[in-house]
C-alpha cells in the first residue's frame, strides 16, 4: 500500500518538480497540493496524509505554525521540510516544531527519495549540509530537562500553562482565538507526549515542573 503525500509550496514549478520526482515511485502517492498555509491545513484535515512536504516560508500561515497545527489535525502525518533556507536556525526551529526531516530545495533531486524513505521508517532525516552540532543542539536531551518536555511546541506549552491555571477548554479557546476542538486536540496531544491520562495529571505536571506558579495558600 502506497503512502499518501501532500505537497505544499507557493511556487507551481517547485510543486511540479517535486511531484515529478515522486511520480514513478510505487511506494508513494500524491493525493493533494497546496499553495499556502491555510490551504495546506485544509488539505491535511481532508486527506490525513502520511507525509506533508512543506516549505518554512509560506503565505498566510508560516511553515513552522503549520507543523505545530498538523500534529493536532492529523497526528499520524509526518512533516518533511523542503526549504530554500540554509541557515541552521531554520532547521532547528523546524525540528523543534515537530518536523521529521529537513532538506534544501536545491538538493531535492538527490535527497527527496532517501528522505522519504527515512521518515517513513520512523527515522529523522537531516540534509548533509547542516552540521552535526545542530542535531545535538536540537535533539539531544539536556540534563536539566526531561525528553518529553523538549517535545512540546511553544503552543503546547502555552495551552498546558492555561489549563494548569484552571481555565476550561472554552476559556483557553477564547484566550488564544482558536476553536474549542483545537484546544481538546492539543490536550490529547499533551497527554500522549507526557504519558499522562487526564486533565488533573496535566495540572500536577505543570505545577511540579514550575510551568505555572501556584500560591501555597491555594493548596
Amino acid at each position: 500500500m502506497s503512502l499518501s503525500i501532500i505537497i505544499t509550496d507557493d511556487h507551481d514549478i517547485i510543486r511540479a518538480g517535486i511531484k515529478n520526482i515522486i511520480h514513478d515511485q510505487p511506494n508513494y502517492e500524491v493525493v493533494a497540493e497546496a499553495r499556502d498555509g491555510e490551504e495546506a491545513l485544509a488539505k491535511v484535515e481532508e486527506h490525513k496524509p502520511d507525509i506533508l512536504l512543506l516549505d518554512v516560508t509560506m503565505p498566510k500561515i508560516s511553515g513552522l505554525d503549520i507543523i505545530e497545527q498538523v500534529h493536532c489535525i492529523s497526528p499520524k502525518t509526518k512533516v518533511l521540510v523542503i526549504s530554500v533556507h540554509k541557515a541552521h536556525i531554520y532547521a532547528m526551529k523546524a525540528f523543534q516544531a515537530g518536523a521529521k526531516g529537513y532538506l534544501h530545495k536545491e538538493n531535492a533531486g538527490e535527497e527527496l527519495l532517501p528522505a522519504l524513505a527515512k521518515i517513513s521508517a520512523g527515522e529523522i532525516y537531516l540534509t548533509a549540509s547542516v552540521s552535526s552540532f545542530l542535531v545535538e543542539k536540537t535533539l539531544k536531551k539536556p540534563t536539566e530537562k526531561k525528553l518529553e518536555e523538549l517535545l512540546l511546541t511553544s503552543r503546547e506549552q502555552e495551552i498546558l500553562r492555561l489549563v494548569a491555571e484552571g481555565k476550561t477548554a472554552k476559556e483557553v479557546a477564547a484566550t488564544l482565538y482558536i476553536s474549542r476542538r483545537t484546544v481538546e486536540n492539543y490536550k490529547n496531544t499533551l497527554l500522549k507526549k507526557l504519558n499522562l491520562h487526564k486533565t488533573s495529571d496535566l495540572i500536577k505536571y505543570a505545577i511540579k515542573h514550575k510551568i505555572v506558579e501556584i500560591d501555597d495558600e491555594e493548596y
